[in-house]
């Protein structure tokens, strides 16, 4: 087909979608922030807690209900013997409908005490949700530099192979006029050959990583991300971090239910109290010698005796349980304060390694120009650049882990101190 009989409404439309293809915007590289925002709509283990605060803030109502009064409609249908001596103040058929009002006066203190206790479970269900929002933002961090740093050690590995392969043709010049040996040529090319494997061994890790951000945010899995985070130059001392400690989510949920815990102790003693409650009926119906009798109010004093041992028994299992939340709470306390502790040490000594790789990277390329150098010169062997090379380059890729592990380490220090993730206000419950 020739060009020139191709109608011009054709080249329009054609030059239309070329520009249309051309214009279109890429996609929007993803922040560690956007990320965390995608990833808390998607999350099942977020939105479970927060219908765990939901449950809880019912409960704390249902606690509430039950210091005010109940009110019940009854209606009631009898039958007795017919052997009654006085058929007109004992019928034989008996009708009763009244309207009930109960009001609790006295429940030896036991509603308060669940009143308190709910109250507590529900605070601290609502930090479990802001652990949960705190472990998700560590995974989410995790997944994020996991795929930056692989995406950069394949762009590493990528230059590597350039190199190479220009050092390659380098001696194959050289080989050509005698300069070299072949040797040197098959050196080089086992290198690249190893350094292919490497590039297939990451694309493969970096295959998992990426299915993981996909499974994380419900985004794609070729979305670019983009890293605006930097590493401190001080990230504060140990004591500043520790001084947080009281605020994490999982301290906090321990304290709350530790509260709980010893207020069902009050909730279970006050099974030993005695009770007071004040009932009113207004009859609709009534049959009998009380049928013009229209309401009555009465006053009702229970003592609790004797219940098998069952009361006592729970008192000392409440107390069993008040025990077992205060060692969980020291547990969860000291768990939070060796991690403090371990990770501000991390992020110290990752400041000292990066100081250091960033001198030896320098130093290994200055190396590696002067051996280039002195090669072309017939002072040193093809070896002797070879190491030098290989020697720059892997300092470069340690550089680059080092540089990503910081900002995690940085960011799980954070996270342990209870400083992120702050939390779009559209994520709350």
């Amino acid at each position: 087909m020739k060009l020139d009989h191709i109608p011009a409404r054709h080249w329009a439309a054609a030059l239309g979608v070329c520009l249309l293809v051309a214009l279109r915007p890429a996609a929007a590289a993803l922040t560690l922030d956007d990320y965390y925002a995608a990833a808390l709509k998607r999350s099942e283990v977020v939105a479970t807690q927060s219908e765990l605060i939901r449950q809880a803030e019912e409960r704390y109502r249902q606690a509430g209900a039950s210091r005010l009064p109940t009110v019940d409609a009854i209606a009631t249908r009898t039958r007795i013997d017919d052997g009654a001596s006085d058929a007109t103040a004992n019928p034989t058929r008996q009708r009763n409908s009244r309207i009930t009002a109960t009001q609790p006066l006295f429940r030896g203190f036991r509603e308060f005490a669940t009143v308190r206790q709910t109250q507590a479970l529900m605070g601290a269900q609502g930090e479990d949700y802001r652990g949960a929002r705190a472990q998700l933002f560590k995974d989410v961090a995790q997944n994020f530099y996991d795929v930056l740093t692989l995406e950069q050690d394949l762009a590493n590995l990528d230059g590597q192979i350039r190199q190479h392969q220009q050092r390659e043709k380098e001696l194959d010049d050289r080989v050509r006029i005698g300069r070299s040996r072949v040797g040197e040529v098959l050196t080089v090319q086992a290198t690249v050959g190893t350094l292919r494997a490497q590039v297939e061994s990451r694309r493969a890790e970096l295959g998992a990583a990426r299915e993981a951000f996909a499974f994380l945010s419900g985004l794609p899995v070729s979305t670019p991300l983009h890293d605006t985070e930097t590493v401190p130059e001080n990230p504060g001392t140990l004591d500043e971090h520790l001084a947080r400690l009281e605020l994490r989510p999982d301290v906090k949920a321990a304290r709350q239910r530790l509260t709980a815990a010893q207020e069902n102790v009050a909730v279970a003693r006050g099974a030993h109290l005695p009770s007071l409650d004040l009932v009113a009926n207004r009859y609709l119906e009534r049959t009998g010698s009380l049928r013009d009798v229209e309401w009555d109010v009465q006053l009702a004093l229970t003592l609790p005796l004797y219940a098998g041992g069952g009361t006592q028994s729970r008192v000392r299992e409440a107390a069993s349980q008040g025990t077992q939340a205060e060692l969980n709470a020291s547990q969860v306390r000291r768990q939070a304060e060796q991690e403090i502790r371990a990770l501000h040490q991390a992020v110290t000594l990752d400041r000292s390694q990066l100081d250091a790789l960033e001198k030896a990277t320098e130093a290994a390329r200055k190396n590696y120009e002067a051996q280039r150098h002195d090669y072309r010169l017939g002072l040193v062997t093809n070896l002797d650049a070879l190491q030098a090379l290989t020697a720059f380059q892997e300092n470069q890729r340690a550089l680059d882990r080092a540089r990503y592990a910081a900002k995690l380490n940085h960011l799980r220090l954070q996270a342990a101190s209870a400083r992120r993730p702050d939390a779009p206000e559209d994520a709350a419950p």
